[in-house]
């Protein structure tokens, strides 16, 4: 028994409790039991359906695809926006008028569009088999942090207790719940087995990890640019668990740093990477404008993983009136409390320091898109090490911690363990997917007609309710318009006016591109001018008025026919779902009430509004 767990059975009297859950925590087969535990919890997903990207890659996968502007090579469907697509894909409604022609967000996937293309040719729409073959990259990702955690954290009881707060994690439930979230589960999965090959390689244990370390980086890198965080992983391997010289030891970074040179030049002249997006950003192509997602989303990541409020809770809560000031004051306190817990280890032991400077890193990589808790496979390899360290000795003796430490403990522990009972319900994200989804399309006609028709969106408060419908309903077999447009998206109050038979005037309080999302394929790069006009298809949109930070303010959307013409299908959101709309007669104005933002997230009415 090692001296943790000699430490526990002589002070497992003080709790049944305790007592019990070291033992079975300091148990040979203990983390094979965890890992199993992990991979069936999630296993509720399998029943889920598909929702939103699931049918855009079986849409890019199928021959001929369906809608145009989204023709994809079989391996390349990570490619979503790119200026050679951009007209199909504005005509067709899934862009719309404010969005820049030039944005670019194409990611280099290849070994996780293989997934996908295995799923098309084997499974098709097999919603079921589709999460199973997710899942069973979780379990390979389980596997992997079991065989890391047991090499890398000498004390079996603290091994096990990382790899429960790992494995049993509610954040793990997003690896499966979506299936074109795949990428996430995938790419770490080989991340951590490479990690797995380097320490082997570094201890003398497995020679082959020479060869198989850097290997495993490459298809690591080829699932996803997220595995660029296991570098830091590999930088605090070197400055805190290896022994020896300074100089040798860096030399076992030279294979990694070559992979990482080699494959940003490649990515970059094939043309991969994010640009001109509001939401995404690529920190190797603007590293000093990264600063600030960095310090906005970075925070939000960080203290989700180690256990405070999630991360996409904190996008949802922005929308309301004074919520980010909050949620960062309660962010920030939390993260205070949380590293005022960890400083005796981090003073005490090297693993401690190994983990922090490796968690610290993955967070970089995460904060380039908006914080979710999908991003968060690798910001938690080492941060579950280091709650374990903090709450291993109170397992071991109840009585070691007192006052204030003994609060701080006690709430870390009470957080990880909601997520344990909530991992189940995550795993079910996608039926929350599909729910909102479902209610956009409420008011959009089912009538086979509609594939000869223009659809009309007025104010959707979120954009991809309205960009997601001909996608969703040419997926699923569904009549689909031959053009849509979307005039506005905010959760804003919304005047409409009329001013002759072919043309309306929009106005949104506080202008366009509020919302976060609205600005995917956006930024303040490209700002609007007073009188510039957009052609989409059949509609010309004219800036009449710009806010001080060059956004629309008014815009005029006029129409090569009457309003009232057959052709044309009209929706607004009303509540929380779409409905049919009617154009104001010429000369006249109707006004469209704001959007409670949470209540349109969740369908479902809260204590407190969310209005713009």
């Amino acid at each position: 028994m090692n001296a943790l767990g000699d430490a526990a059975a002589q002070s497992s009297s003080r709790g049944f409790v305790y007592g019990r859950l070291w033992r079975w925590l300091s148990a040979e087969r203990a983390d094979r039991v965890l890992v199993v535990l992990g991979f069936v919890l999630l296993l509720p997903s399998l029943d889920t359906g598909l929702a939103a990207d699931d049918f855009l890659h079986a849409l890019m996968l199928d021959r001929p695809c369906p809608l145009p502007g989204f023709e994809r090579a079989p391996l390349d469907i990570f490619r979503f926006c790119d200026p050679r697509y951009f007209k199909s894909l504005l005509d067709v409604g899934v862009f719309s008028w404010w969005d820049d022609p030039n944005t670019r967000l194409v990611f280099m996937r290849p070994i996780t569009a293989l997934t996908h293309v295995i799923d098309h040719r084997l499974f098709r729409a097999n919603g079921p088999l589709l999460h199973l073959h997710s899942a069973l990259w979780s379990l390979l990702l389980l596997a992997g942090v079991r065989a890391l955690y047991r090499e890398l954290i000498p004390d079996r009881l603290t091994a096990n207790l990382a790899l429960a707060l790992y494995a049993l994690d509610d954040a793990r439930g997003w690896l499966v719940s979506w299936v074109a979230a795949r990428n996430a589960a995938v790419a770490t999965a080989i991340s951590v087995w490479m990690l797995v090959a380097h320490h082997g390689a570094r201890s003398g244990r497995r020679p082959n990890g020479r060869l198989l370390g850097p290997a495993l980086f490459v298809l690591a890198l080829l699932a996803g640019e997220g595995s660029l965080a296991s570098c830091g992983y590999l930088a605090a391997y070197v400055l805190f668990l290896e022994r020896g010289a300074l100089r040798s030891r860096l030399s076992s970074l030279w294979p990694y740093v070559s992979i990482v040179l080699v494959w940003r030049v490649v990515y970059k002249w094939l043309g991969y990477g994010a640009y001109g997006s509001g939401v995404y950003m690529d920190p190797g192509a603007d590293p000093l404008g990264f600063w600030k997602p960095l310090l906005t989303n970075g925070p939000l990541l960080l203290g989700s993983q180690l256990g405070g409020m999630w991360s996409d809770i904190s996008t949802v809560l922005f929308a309301a009136p004074g919520a980010r000031v909050v949620v960062y004051v309660l962010t920030f306190a939390f993260l205070g409390l949380a590293l005022w817990l960890m400083r005796p280890q981090l003073r005490a032991t090297a693993l401690a320091r190994y983990a922090l400077f490796g968690c610290l890193f993955a967070v970089v990589p995460a904060a380039g898109t908006p914080a979710t808790d999908r991003l968060l496979t690798w910001i938690a390899l080492g941060a579950c090490i280091l709650l374990a360290q903090v709450i291993a000795p109170v397992l071991v003796d109840p009585g070691s911690v007192r006052g204030l430490r003994r609060f701080g403990v006690g709430l870390l522990v009470a957080a990880n363990l909601v997520g344990v009972v909530l991992l189940p319900s995550r795993s079910r994200g996608n039926v929350a997917a599909r729910d909102m989804l479902g209610r956009a399309q409420a008011g959009v006609p089912l009538d086979p007609s509609l594939r000869e028709k223009t659809l009309i969106w007025l104010n959707p408060p979120l954009y991809p309710y309205a960009a997601y419908v001909p996608i969703e309903r040419a997926g699923q077999g569904l009549p689909w318009p031959a053009a849509q447009h979307v005039l506005s998206s905010s959760a804003t109050e919304l005047v409409v006016e009329r001013p002759d038979a072919s043309s309306l005037r929009l106005r949104p309080r506080g202008g366009f591109l509020i919302d976060p999302l609205s600005k995917l394929l956006w930024s303040e790069r490209r700002p609007f001018h007073v009188g510039e006009r957009i052609q989409q298809a059949d509609m010309i949109v004219t800036v009449l008025e710009v806010t001080a930070d060059r956004r629309p303010l008014a815009i005029e959307a006029r129409f090569e026919q009457s309003l009232d013409d057959p052709r044309y299908v009209w929706v607004q959101w009303l509540e929380t779902r779409s409905e049919g709309f009617t154009p104001p007669p010429v000369g006249g104005s109707v006004t469209l009430p704001g959007a409670d933002y949470v209540r349109t997230v969740l369908g479902v009415a809260l204590p407190f509004e969310a209005k713009l």
